[in-house]
């Protein structure tokens, strides 16, 4: 059914076909491009284009709830024509838009083009799993992910790092050249993925579908539950970006540097490792087991920085980088078992609306995470922080069980214990 993708060890493949490895240069250079715009966007916006802090904040929220809204249609569209024709329209609508940032001159502007580059930034990547799940077979998928977002973090990384050394000389032309420098990336991006080769079984757009059938996502229940289980275990993303600096700025005896430390550590652990974080993990139930394991390691990590702030610095500063090395690896797991669930669920002929509504969890996280964890950490303390560990402790737990397939039981190899959690 799948095409050879090289030799074996042990029953398990271990090479890659020569889609995933454009897809994969794809994504890194995707990735370095995004990086350097990054570090420069926000004072980008307040210095070239000249926009009040207001003024960027409404922008942004304003692309942030219309990149939710069209998540779902895009995925019901790249159904019909095919997920490689969408995301190479995808990169060259950003790479478009990017080259109008710098003559979006006034609020109005500002706001169409920061609205559609979310849009397209947002229906990416569900594209980009689409295709992963094309060019590589059933049991690589995950394994390619998990690569891919190795590849991610590493360009990040690369791109803010060469950003912030262009920064060092604060210039329009430093800021311009960084937004167009990130257009560029773009159009190498579609280029790279326009020469893909899917095979015919996941090369093409699926036939034509009822509306009915094609929105069937909205009434799947299970795979809703999970996806709203996952945005939960996904805190992890909002805790290392918003819990951890803000529990380092309420206590004013942890360095500041602690922070900038916290996000290296991060990105180290995940480019390391997040492929090893993969194996075994190919089914959703292996994908509920894995939520499962994301959720206990996230609650340590909540559990760590719950008594950071009240032991001496140097030893606040060791637990809260040892609170992101478990943050670090709840992320893989969660990951991991994300990807998992979201492809072993969606039916093939709607592989991406079904993808594009699973990443709405993550969408959502985006909106409500902050004000969860600015909520829990600011005004909770301690308490707060053990809250969080209990709520997404439950949230993986739950995915466990969801995982399995109904009817079945979570113990097969302990019939007497049938109703066991599973391992």
């Amino acid at each position: 059914m799948t095409e050879p993708t090289g030799h074996t060890r042990g029953g398990r493949r271990l090479g890659l076909p020569g889609a995933a490895g454009s897809l994969l240069a794809a994504v890194f250079v995707d990735a370095l491009g995004s990086g350097l715009y990054m570090a420069v966007s926000v004072i980008f916006f307040t210095r070239y284009l000249d926009l009040g802090t207001g003024q960027v904040g409404i922008g942004l929220s304003v692309a942030g709830a219309l990149s939710f809204l069209s998540l779902v249609p895009i995925g019901v569209l790249a159904d019909r024509v095919g997920p490689h024709r969408m995301l190479v329209a995808a990169h060259l609508v950003r790479a478009a838009l990017l080259l109008c940032y710098p003559l979006a001159s006034g609020f109005p502007a500002f706001l169409v083009v920061v609205s559609l580059l979310a849009v397209a930034d947002r229906g990416a990547s569900p594209l980009v799993q689409g295709l992963f799940g094309a060019a590589v077979g059933k049991e690589e998928r995950v394994r390619a992910m998990g690569r891919a977002r190795s590849l991610q973090n590493l360009g990040l990384a690369l791109g803010g790092l060469v950003a912030g050394a262009a920064l060092l000389r604060e210039s329009d032309t430093a800021y311009v050249t960084i937004v167009y420098a990130n257009s560029l990336s773009f159009v190498l991006a579609a280029f790279l993925v326009l020469r893909l080769r899917t095979p015919r079984h996941g090369a093409g757009g699926g036939r034509p579908l009822p509306w009915r059938q094609r929105l069937s996502v909205l009434k799947d229940r299970r795979f809703s539950a999970l996806t709203t289980l996952n945005s939960l275990v996904s805190l992890h993303v909002t805790v290392l970006t918003t819990g951890v600096p803000l529990w380092v700025l309420a206590h004013d005896d942890i360095p500041r540097g602690t922070i900038a430390w916290t996000l290296v550590l991060n990105t180290v652990v995940v480019v390391l490792f997040q492929v090893r974080a993969t194996r075994g993990t190919e089914s959703a139930a292996d994908g509920g087991r894995a939520l499962r394991r994301g959720g206990l390691l996230l609650a340590v990590c909540c559990g760590v920085l719950a008594v950071s702030g009240a032991v001496p610095v140097w030893a606040a500063v060791a637990l809260i980088l040892g609170a992101v090395g478990f943050q670090a690896f709840a992320e893989m797991h969660q990951q991991a078992g994300a990807w998992a669930i979201s492809y072993d669920l969606a039916p093939e002929d709607r592989r991406q609306v079904y993808l594009a509504f699973f990443s709405l969890g993550n969408a959502a996280r985006n909106t409500y995470g902050p004000l969860v964890i600015t909520f829990l950490v600011v005004q909770q303390g301690p308490v707060g922080w053990l809250l969080l560990g209990a709520l997404v402790l439950g949230a993986g737990t739950w995915a466990a069980r969801l995982g399995l397939p109904p009817g079945a039981a979570p113990a097969p190899r302990r019939p007497v214990r049938s109703g066991a959690a599973a391992p």
